[in-house]
């Protein structure tokens, strides 16, 4: 009895470790009041203690509710003992409520944590890192560190008059931790190094010239690796291997591989000459996994445009850093070439073709689709064109199409089973995820798939693919799809509104011939001329209707700027949401000062983001931080069931990271 009442009076003074003293001097000096004023000492007397029992009685109810969860839960973890007595568990124990407030500790728990810690109020998050209920009542233990010291800290709970006290108990692990860490920073790293874009840069120049520009980015590579543990050697082809252990590779990441603006800074003769580098890095639990994984991660770079590195660890996902780079044309066109020629054999062995493009097709997408139509036409295979007239952007040129005769291609996603047969060809153009697809089911139906596309390479790229023609560099599909055109080794009949549509694509992608054009663009805009493309008749499909105009005058007029980004939002209803977001977006790049812009649209329950930029933002990187994708200067993202404001600081936190 006697040790109940010492904790229920160490209770009401731990409670209120300033108001028990406060009125203990109060009532010191009501004692010395008497000697003045006795009415005055008398009335100070009853009011102290009154305050005085009012606080042992609520104290008094505290103790005994938090003593039934105590009991509760020491029941709950105790089978075999009626009663256990929770405060003497030899581990330290903590109980909190769902306001992540704390309502008691043991003894261990004071030892360890708070005898040489005046711990701030009573939030449990100061002692687990930051972790509170909602982390409880995830997870069966967390990970957190206080005081130097490491613990994993088990979870449990339990019901006691309808209220919820969560517990932790914890365990110092921080030996084998450190332990642990000092194990992971040994694992071993694997980096293969490519020199992008080389035989370009050097088609004019003397071997010397090559060599001693060769010798200079290799000194600048080394040296950048020779302030780190590691090995670094040059490989035959070119390349360069590097090998090192993980914790190096976290100080790499820390520095964000500045090697790679090094070297895109290097000039020769006060020339810039554009090289740059892409980075594969594998880590894994020997160097065969290393390996693998560091090709896997090359190719994604060099698919993603180059300048940048990619890193993969088996457990985690694909690390991106920089990519800032718009990249050099390839002038050699003998893999064209090659690809074409695989591509009339794959399509010669089918019984018919499907070519698909986007979700919400735009020019690229159709125009792209009726070029691959014409060269499977002329291969003597029936072809026709999945697009659902419900949902596509391009629908000006659908009736272009329509009116001139071309009448036979398109046809809706739902009557795909009609057509769909045992060897049929899916073709995929203008993008190169599944999840993309205008009808993704019909992807795992198709026996053999082609893809072409000119979007920077993702994570989750399709890769069941018989022939991947991916130019990361090209301004668009429609521009690839003209060079198949022209090397695919047969007579193909391009009618003068197929070349319109085709140009449309081209001139899509480019803003009208200003974004990512290059010597090859012209000339596969020079070729559809030829054929008879009407350059008037391609700027009328671009022609938006007044309601339109309007709307994204709005949507410019009300946008607001974040650094050097302009955020526009389309918060009223538009039948051309997307349209309205599209071109709103291309207009915010004609500010002054304006290097992205990004335009905010509802369109049922998901919030789009349509993301555009001049190369100075890489759009990509931002939109891929919300899950989203595309190119370096045009990308889109799209999340669910999120409002407006949510979305905003979604978005400017990505933007904060990328740049």
């Amino acid at each position: 009895m006697k040790k109940f009442t010492n904790d229920k009076i160490e209770n009401v003074f731990s409670m209120y470790p300033i108001t028990i003293p406060a009125i203990v001097v109060c009532i010191l000096l009501c004692v010395v009041l008497c000697f003045y004023n006795v009415y005055f000492a008398v009335g100070g007397l009853v009011v102290s203690t009154v305050l005085l029992v009012l606080g042992f009685v609520k104290s008094n109810v505290s103790f005994k509710r938090l003593e039934g969860s105590v009991i509760a839960l020491d029941k709950k973890l105790s089978a075999d003992s009626e009663y256990g007595e929770l405060k003497n568990f030899p581990l330290p124990v903590l109980l909190f409520d769902s306001m992540d407030n704390i309502v008691w500790y043991n003894s261990e728990f004071r030892n360890e944590f708070i005898s040489d810690y005046s711990y701030d109020g009573i939030d449990v998050k100061q002692f687990t890192s930051g972790h509170g209920v909602n982390d409880v009542r995830n997870n069966k233990f967390i990970e957190c560190e206080f005081n130097n010291k490491k613990y994993t800290a088990f979870s449990g709970k339990t019901q006691y008059k309808n209220e919820t006290v969560y517990a932790l108990y914890f365990v110092e692990d921080t030996e084998l931790k450190n332990f642990k860490a000092s194990y992971m920073a040994t694992r071993p790293v694997l980096m293969i190094i490519n020199l992008d874009s080389a035989e370009d840069v050097f088609v004019d120049l003397r071997e010397s010239q090559q060599s001693e520009i060769l010798g200079d980015v290799e000194a600048i590579v080394e040296n950048w690796f020779s302030g780190y543990d590691c090995i670094f050697r040059k490989m035959p082809n070119g390349r360069f291997l590097v090998f090192a252990e993980s914790g190096n590779l976290l100080k790499m990441k820390e520095d964000k591989f500045s090697v790679l603006s090094l070297v895109r800074s290097y000039t020769y003769k006060e020339k810039i000459l554009g090289l740059t580098l892409s980075v594969g890095i594998g880590v894994g639990n020997n160097l065969s996994d290393c390996e693998k994984i560091a090709r896997k991660s090359l190719d994604l770079a060099m698919g993603r445009g180059g300048d940048q590195v990619v890193v993969k660890t088996p457990d985690t996902d694909f690390e991106f850093f920089g990519g800032v780079s718009k990249g050099i044309e390839k002038r050699n066109k003998v893999r064209t070439r090659m690809i074409a020629s695989a591509i009339k054999e794959t399509i010669k062995s089918s019984t018919n073709v499907l070519v698909m493009g986007h979700r919400f097709a735009d020019l690229d997408s159709l125009g792209s689709s009726v070029g691959f139509a014409m060269i499977c036409k002329a291969l003597g295979k029936p072809v026709n064109i999945v697009m659902s007239s419900e949902t596509t952007l391009a629908m000006p040129l659908a009736k272009h199409l329509i009116s001139n005769g071309i009448d036979d291609l398109i046809i809706e996603p739902d009557d795909v089973d009609n057509v769909i047969q045992p060897k049929t060809l899916l073709v995929v153009l203008d993008t190169h995820r599944k999840s993309f697809l205008e009808y993704p089911e019909l992807f795992d139906f198709a026996e053999k798939v082609i893809v072409i596309d000119h979007h920077r390479k993702t994570v989750d790229h399709i890769n069941k693919a018989v022939i991947f023609y991916h130019e990361p560099n090209a301004s668009s599909a429609s521009e690839m799809v003209t060079e198949l055109i022209q090397y695919i080794d047969i007579d193909v009949d391009i009618p003068k509104v197929c070349a319109e549509a085709i140009m449309s694509g081209i001139t899509l992608d480019t803003k009208n011939f200003v974004m990512k054009t290059g010597v090859r663009t012209f000339e596969a805009a020079a070729y559809l001329r030829s054929l008879g493309a009407d350059t008037v008749a391609v700027k009328q499909l671009f022609s938006n209707s007044m309601k339109t105009q309007q709307a994204k005058s709005e949507v410019v007029k009300n946008a607001v700027m974040y650094i050097d980004c302009a955020i526009g939002v389309v918060d009223f209803e538009s039948d051309d949401v997307r349209i309205v977001a599209s071109q709103a977006a291309d207009e915010l790049l004609n500010i002054d000062g304006v290097h992205g812009s990004f335009v905010l649209f509802r369109t049922d329950n998901t919030l789009n983001i349509s993301a555009r930029s001049y190369g100075e933002i890489n759009v990509q990187l931002v939109m891929e931080e919300l899950g989203g994708g595309g190119h370096l200067t045009m990308a889109a993202c799209q999340l669910k069931d999120e409002t407006f404001d949510n979305a905003l600081i979604l978005l400017k936190q990505a933007i904060d990271k990328v740049r």
